[in-house]
This record gives structure tokens, sequence and C-alpha cells, in this order.
């Protein structure tokens, strides 16, 4: 929707009958009409609801535009997003209003096209149409962002060895007593040595 203010400066003052000229087919009170239904169809975003078959038929043939096949095909052209609907307001601007408005809507479009032109409403829409193709573009940006950003690498624990089973156990051993009398070596569970009381080897040649 648009502000307020805008939309207020858009449809008002209201138009009447004493500012067109009549014409063979349309009374002065029946371009009024039309003029203000068509004012509050821009103050309003467009709304579908007030695209009447009426309105269409009119609009159609006003401000250089074609009855583009039907009222379908019309509001596909124009109504259907920010960017169209900016194209029907810069060709409501630009309309050179060529006619006699004895005979042409010509005075009714020069009346819209000066109210346009006043409140910058085309200004408006620009600008939002920027910031909706900005919000569009960070989160596209986003969801790319997370779709390729580096996944945290995995540690591959499978071909880590076993610190307990490839750690070096390293024992203390003493040297042989000089007497032939040897220790014995005692490996505790938790992988020191110890010596047990020296054994006396026995001297098989004694007596001889």
């Amino acid at each position: 929707m648009l502000p307020t203010a805008l939309a207020r400066a858009i449809r008002l003052p209201l138009l009447t009958p004493e500012q067109f000229t009549p014409t063979k087919w349309d009374d002065a009170l029946t371009k009024a009409k039309f003029g203000n239904h068509l004012l509050r169809f821009i103050a309003e975003d467009f709304p579908e609801t007030m695209f009447t078959q009426k309105f269409y038929g009119r609009l159609a043939n006003t401000f250089g535009h074609i009855a583009y096949y039907n009222s379908v095909g019309f509001w596909d052209e124009f109504f259907q997003t920010r960017a169209t609907k900016i194209e029907f307001l810069d060709q409501t601007i630009r309309h050179p209003c060529y006619g006699d408005p004895a005979w042409t809507f010509s005075d009714v479009e020069r009346v819209i096209r000066a109210r346009l032109k006043q409140t910058d409403v085309i200004d408006w829409h620009r600008r939002l149409l920027m910031q909706e193709r900005e919000a569009r573009e960070r989160a596209e940006y986003i969801r790319l962002a997370q779709k390729f950003a580096p996944k945290p690498a995995e540690t591959n624990l499978t071909g880590m060895a076993d610190p307990k089973t490839t750690t070096c156990e390293s024992f203390s051993v003493d040297a042989l007593p000089a007497d032939r009398t040897h220790s014995q070596l005692h490996v505790t569970s938790t992988g020191h040595s110890s010596l047990k009381t020296p054994v006396a080897q026995l001297d098989l040649f004694a007596g001889l």
C-alpha cells in the first residue's frame, strides 16, 4: 500500500464535472467518475477488485493504450508486477493527450497526468522496486553462501595409531654381578623392572 499522505494527494481533491467537456457519447459527469476511479485505482496500488470490465473498457481507449485482446491481457501487461506498474504510470505521464475534448477524453487525461506528475508517485514505485530487488538479491546471496560455504574438515580417526600399542616400553636392566651371580629380572605389569634376591649358581665341579 502507498503511504497515506501520498494516496490522499493522488485522490484529492476529487474531480468534478465542471472540469470537463461532454462528448457526443459521454457527459462531463461520466468523465469525472472515470477520472476519480482511475486516481483511486492508482492510489490503492492497483487492486484487482477495482479493475472492472467497464473500467477496463474506458481505460483501454485512453493514454495511447490498446485493448490487449481483453481485460485479462491488459491486466497481465500492466498490473502483475511492480515493474509493469511503473510502465503503466510512465506511459500515463508521458502521453501527449491528443484530441479535442469534445470528442475524446483528452481533458481527463491532462488532469490525471498533471496529478501524477505533481505527486511523484512513479518515483515511490521505483524506490520500492529497488528495495524489493535488493531484498531478493540479499536472500539469494545468503542462500548461495550457505550452499557453497566450505564445510569444517572431518578428522579421520581410522588411520590413526593407538598410542597404547605403539608407545615403546623401556625397561632398565642392571648389569650382572661380577661374581657370576645372576639376578632374576622381573617385569611388572606397569612396564617397570625390578630385581629380586640374587640366586647363587651351583658349582657342579666342586670337590673334584
